[in-house]
């Protein structure tokens, strides 16, 4: 079975573009702003210490 360059070039890149598809939804929704976190603290500090 012979592969011609092009073949392998094609499907290494559509490889790449699925990896990176996939890395991306999965990280997506573990991202916080600053602003969120900082919520989130006073909300912890305003529950247990006040």
């Amino acid at each position: 079975m012979m592969f011609n360059l092009q073949t392998l070039f094609i499907a290494s890149i559509l490889l790449l573009m699925i990896i990176f598809a996939i890395t991306k939804i999965l990280f997506k929704n573990k991202k916080r702003s600053a602003e969120s976190i900082y919520k989130l603290i006073d909300d912890l500090e305003k529950k247990y210490i006040y």
